[in-house]
């Protein structure tokens, strides 16, 4: 078996124990052993204030699924969309660790929203498929979009212990499986693509920054700027790994 069947066959796995998680937290609380969940519907604004809440809560770790190709094509309004990104960017800004595991698809579909937030300091993967939106806050609550794709639509709230437990354990192994997601050359803002030339070529900051007409402190803190896009330390590994996404 080639490997990439290999990983088709593992994330097959996973997503199949991803429901079976829940159809064995709905037995039992169904069966009184597990809380029970709390249904929530109503207004596309009531329902984004009443997640921003949620989030508002997290102090330490928030894992999600998300794909935005469902955002899109369910029709959210853009007032409504933003809403999401925001959540957690002030998650972000609190020191919280934002996790999202998110599909190809939804990364493309992503490019103007910025709902998967690994460039403003969270953390992706990305996999083949997400089967449905969810998240994961501070390994307590579970909030799940009732229709598996968008929680603008209504969604339910969930605590059961062994259900957290088993969401935690799938997401972590399809974060093992997923692969980081790879900025587009055309993605990078323009002030940083021009940076790319002069990196390569190794020039010092005076230079570089004179012929890019900023000063060479400004050019200095793009190149950090550069730097934390591309999830490198150093200006060597910048260089490198440009070069291997093929924009050198």
């Amino acid at each position: 078996m080639r490997a990439s069947d290999e990983t088709g066959a593992s994330h097959d796995a996973l997503i199949a124990a991803l429901a079976d998680a829940f159809d064995r937290s709905a037995h039992c609380t169904r069966a009184g052993s597990a809380p029970p969940s709390r249904l929530v519907r109503g207004s596309r604004s009531f329902l984004w204030d009443t997640i921003s809440r949620l989030r508002a809560q997290a102090r330490h770790e928030i894992l999600s699924l998300d794909d935005t190709a469902y955002l899109i094509a369910r029709g959210v309004p853009d007032s409504i969309q933003q809403r999401g990104p925001a959540t957690l960017r002030d998650a972000l800004d609190r020191g919280v660790d934002v996790r999202q595991v998110t599909s190809r698809a939804g990364l493309l579909a992503d490019r103007e929203l910025g709902a998967i937030v690994y460039r403003a300091g969270g953390k992706a993967r990305v996999v083949p498929r997400i089967p449905t939106k969810l998240s994961v806050l501070d390994r307590r609550v579970v909030v799940r979009a009732i229709d598996s794709t968008v929680l603008a639509d209504g969604f339910q709230i969930m605590y059961d212990p062994a259900l957290v437990a088993r969401l935690v354990g799938i997401h972590r192994e399809l974060w093992q499986t997923g692969t980081e997601p790879e900025t587009d050359a055309d993605d990078l803002p323009p002030h940083l693509r021009a940076l790319l030339p002069a990196l390569a070529s190794g020039q010092p900051d005076s230079i570089a920054a004179r012929y890019l007409g900023i000063s060479a402190r400004s050019y200095s803190r793009r190149v950090g700027e550069l730097l934390t896009n591309l999830g490198v330390q150093t200006r060597f590994q910048a260089g490198a790994e440009a070069a291997r996404r093929g924009w050198l």
